[in-house]
């Protein structure tokens, strides 16, 4: 941290945009002090030294959809929190600890909550790239709790975009961006094998559930439709088509690398 803030006093920039987390959910189970310490005590560093800065214009939040838990309607900006995993408290505190700056400061932030984001280049122990490597293996995608959880997937030219119009945007606050289907995880993985010419039942197989995992994310993007003009510009079926079409191109590559998440731990 004390790099960071030091590169941040040379430079001075008017716009911080903070996509800085652990974001692996699972794991957060198991390591909750790294996840508390990198989404939550670093979040509340650098927001105490940016806010203290007469260059700032800006800091944009990455904040996430999953410190709502599981959302049995469209929420927006104001619906309370209910995280399901110590991964989702960690986001939702630094969102309270930003709200208090806001508040009792107007530190100028604008916190973005997403839902599902993909799209090219993506980790690719995320499940559209991975299930799109696994058909390419001959190796079964695993459906945790039957894939019947519902997430709406969001392009990442579409988060990108809102981001820009917030950039732009005179003063603080919060806004979503989010695609509004109400797609399973099994929808997603039969679109993608289907975009691959191949049968989703032989290419899958039921696991048990994910421990924390939420039944349906779902955001309610009013907001940001009103005061920013943004609403989803891409198909997921288009987007879902350019990611089969770059694992596709870049295989020679892709194929060598690790397919699961590695933690590594900076001291």
């Amino acid at each position: 941290m004390p790099a960071l803030l030091d590169l941040l006093s040379s430079v001075r920039p008017e716009f911080v945009i903070n996509t800085a987390a652990l974001s692996e959910v699972a794991l957060s189970n198991e390591s909750p002090v790294e996840y508390y310490e990198t989404n939550t005590l670093a979040v509340v560093r650098l927001a105490d030294f940016l806010r203290r800065q007469p260059w700032l214009k800006r800091y944009v939040h990455i904040s996430s959809a999953e410190i709502f838990g599981s959302c049995p309607e469209p929420l927006d900006e104001s619906a309370p929190f209910h995280p399901s995993t110590p991964y989702a408290v960690s986001k939702a505190a630094a969102d309270m600890h930003l709200g208090t700056l806001m508040r009792n400061f107007n530190f100028p932030a604008a916190l973005i909550r997403s839902t599902n984001v993909y799209g090219r280049h993506q980790q690719l122990f995320k499940i559209i790239p991975r299930t799109v490597i696994y058909v390419k293996l001959g190796r079964l995608i695993e459906l945790h709790g039957g894939g019947t959880a519902m997430k709406s997937f969001t392009h990442v030219r579409d988060v990108v975009n809102g981001v820009l119009k917030v950039i732009e945007r005179e003063g603080a606050g919060t806004f979503h961006f989010s695609d509004t289907s109400d797609r399973t995880v099994a929808d997603v993985v039969r679109m993608t094998c289907d975009a691959m010419g191949r049968d989703f039942g032989a290419c899958a197989k039921v696991v048990g559930e994910r421990l924390g995992q939420d039944a349906r994310y779902v955001l309610d993007c009013g907001r940001a439709e009103r005061e920013l003009g943004w609403k989803p510009g891409v198909s997921f079926q288009d987007g879902l088509r350019e990611v089969v079409d770059w694992i596709e191109r870049d295989w020679d590559a892709i194929k060598d690398e690790p397919l699961q998440y590695l933690h590594r731990v900076s001291r």
